[in-house]
Formats: structure tokens, sequence, C-alpha cells
């Protein structure tokens, strides 16, 4: 039986309008999504990723993709010190 992608640990770049009212790190990307299920990638500021691939909740939270980033400890992507960053 495959799990649900939305409980899943999603990928670090993964962005929406809801992660920027987090007040901790996402632990999945049910914790991301709103209704509109819109996200895009915080590396291309697009819906499509730096592999060329569309951006998509179920897509973008597993190592299979190669451009997926896990999440650093607890603190929120966006609020990374400059340089502290999980390097692939």
């Amino acid at each position: 039986m495959e799990r649900d992608p939305r409980d899943q640990p999603p990928c670090a770049e993964l962005r929406s309008k809801r992660y920027y009212f987090l007040e901790r790190a996402p632990a999945s990307v049910a914790d991301l999504l709103d209704a509109s299920n819109d996200c895009w990638c915080a590396r291309t500021s697009a819906h499509i990723g730096p592999d060329g691939d569309v951006v998509a909740p179920e897509l973008c939270c597993g190592p299979e993709r190669g451009c997926f980033r896990p999440l650093p400890g607890l603190e929120l992507a966006s609020r990374r010190v400059e340089g502290r960053g999980v390097r692939t």
C-alpha cells in the first residue's frame, strides 16, 4: 500500500502561500497546502523545478527527484542564515 504523498516530508524548496504563515517547518506536504493546492519551487520561483519538471506536491516529496532537498532541522528554509543551507 503506497503512502499518500501529502503525508511525506516536502522538499525544502517547495513553497505555497500557506508556507509563509507557518510557525515551524512543515512536517508534511499537507502542512503547506491550502485549498488551491498551488505551489512553486523557491529555487526557480516558478511552477517548473530546476530539473525541468513540473512542481507539484506529489512530485516534490522524496529523493526520487534529482533536485529534492531535505528540510534542514526545524527552522523554516526561508529563514535560514545564508550559507547554512543543505547542500546536495
